[in-house]
Parts: structure tokens; C-alpha cells; sequence
């Protein structure tokens, strides 16, 4: 069954791939620049590979889709008989992806409204599939865009990297703040808040860093009515996604979705991050995870 409002969001979100086409959600690629060589999030470049660069000391980057990979989510839209199509990008702070996507929705083939999700990662994307359980239930447009704000809205956006240098490579983190974290062996307990990344906390170990961080997720989400957590990690670090398994069942009896994290946020995360997030999602996602 065609879905008049369809929902679309770009890579950063983390949705796993059987989940996307699950919930028709269309997904826009980011660009992963690799020694000044642009490459498609997902089709050209893996996050295993970012992680290997990253090590290896060349120049990663990253920047939002270009326009026609926006325009071809249009039209998958418009040829899935939609009647209009709701973006829901990553913060508008962080990349210039809802603003792109607002320039190419000028000559879409169906009307488009952008909602910036003000965080990203798999905040954003649970974000998403709400959405498109509004609209799987046949609802407008304007409801399927309340459901991305609310959700979105709702959520709790938190990362530990091992290390700040990676996003002091991306000027996410100054250069006197990332000195001062190797100086004195800090692990930071990372968040996105109100659409910028920002300090929450910082600890003496990267297992103080996530514990405090799970414990802050754990505590969202007993406010919460139907709450998913998502965790996310690069290749390669599986441990971190069982510690924190474990941590959260001791907590409480919540769905949790793990997906890999994306190419784009690797860039700036670097190896050895865990991202946690946790959203108050729609209840007929809650029941399918």
C-alpha cells in the first residue's frame, strides 16, 4: 500500500538497512572526503574503512548530499505514488544537509518539508520511523512532521569517544580542549543538545565515561511511555555494545536497536566510541523491535 506522505533522512541516522525499507523510509547518502576525493556514505566507502584512514593519518571529511542524491529521494517518493515527502535530517548546527535539502526541494516533484531533528544518529533515525508510522497509518502531512518534532524532540543523544582527536580533526572540539583531555588522561561523556555537540561530563576512564553515560540514558528512559534505546559502534568494537547490554538490563525492560554507526560520524568520533541514544518512539515501533 502507497503511503501519501513518505519519509526520507540521510545516512547519519544509523538505520539499519532491513529497518529502512521495512518502515519505507528512503535514505540519502552523505559524502565522506578522503584526501580531498569524495565518496558516497554506504555505496563507496564503509565506516571500517573511515576507521582505517582515520589510524593511518589522512585527511577525512565529510559533507552533506549532494543535490542529486537529495533530488533522487524526491523521486522515489513521487514514483511510489507519495503525494508529499517529509525529510528528516541530521542538526542543522552540525551540517548543511536540511539546508540542501530545502535549495532541491524548490524544484522536487512533490512538495517537501524538512525537519531539522536537532541531534543525529539513531536519535534521529527512531525519529524517523515514528514518522513513518504516522504515516503508515494513513496520516497527512502535517502529522507525520508533528511526530518527527515530537520524537525527535524527546530524545537523548549521548557518545564517548576514546579519544577527542578525531573530532578536534573535524573542529567539532578545540584544539586547548582536546590538549587538556591527553594531558590528563580525561574521557569525555559527550552529548548533542538543543542541535550542538557539547560537554556533559568528563571522567578519569572510558569505563567511568559510559557507565555514567548508560546511567543517564537509563534514567531518560523511565520517563518515557514508549522508550527504544539504540547503540551504536564502529567494527570492531563488540565489546562495547555487551557491556552496555548488560548494564541497561539491569535497568529496565526496554527495547534496544544496535546499529553500526555511520561512515559520517566515525569521521569525527574516530574508533573506540560508543553512541547511546534514547527515544520516546511511536508506539507501533516500540512494538516492532
Amino acid at each position: 500500500m502507497n503511503h501519501r506522505v513518505v519519509v526520507a533522512t540521510d545516512s547519519s541516522s544509523c538505520l539499519p538497512a532491513e529497518l529502512a525499507q521495512a518502515w519505507r523510509v528512503a535514505v540519502a547518502p552523505l559524502q565522506i572526503i578522503i584526501d580531498d576525493e569524495p565518496f558516497s556514505e554506504g555505496g563507496d566507502v564503509s565506516p571500517l574503512q573511515v576507521v582505517h584512514s582515520l589510524v593511518s593519518g589522512r585527511k577525512v571529511g565529510t559533507s552533506q548530499p549532494g543535490p542529486q542524491a537529495l533530488m533522487d529521494v524526491a523521486e522515489w517518493a513521487k514514483a511510489n505514488g507519495a503525494e508529499s515527502l517529509v525529510f528528516v535530517s541530521l542538526s542543522a548546527k552540525i551540517s548543511g544537509t536540511a539546508q540542501a535539502m530545502k535549495s532541491v526541494a524548490e524544484r522536487a516533484p512533490v512538495p517537501v518539508t524538512v525537519v531539522d531533528s536537532r541531534t543525529a544518529g539513531l536519535a534521529a533515525g527512531l525519529a524517523v520511523l515514528s514518522a513513518s508510522a504516522v504515516a503508515a497509518a494513513g496520516g497527512g502531512y502535517l502529522d507525520v512532521v508533528a511526530e518527527a518534532e515530537r520524537a525527535s524532540r524527546s530524545s537523548m543523544s549521548l557518545f564517548s569517544p576514546d579519544s577527542l582527536e578525531y573530532l578536534r580533526r573535524g573542529g567539532r572540539v578545540g584544539p586547548a580542549v582536546a590538549a587538556v583531555g591527553r594531558a590528563l588522561g580525561v574521557k569525555p561523556e559527550l552529548g548533542l543538545v538543543d542541535g550542538d555537540v557539547v560537554s556533559i561530563a568528563r571522567h578519569r576512564s572510558s569505563h567511568k565515561a559510559r557507565a555514567a553515560m548508560l546511567d543517564r540514558v537509563a534514567s531518560h528512559a523511565a520517563t518515557m511511555r514508549h522508550p527504544v534505546i539504540g547503540i551504536m559502534t564502529l567494527p570492531g568494537d563488540d565489546d562495547l555494545v555487551t557491556d552496555a547490554r548488560q548494564v541497561l538490563s539491569t535497568r529496565g525492560d526496554w527495547p534496544v536497536l544496535q546499529a553500526g554507526l555511520s561512515a559520517a560520524l566515525a569521521a569525527h568520533a574516530g574508533p573506540g566510541t560508543l553512541a547511546v541514544a534514547v527515544v520516546d518512539v511511536h508506539p507501533d515501533v516500540a512494538a516492532s523491535l
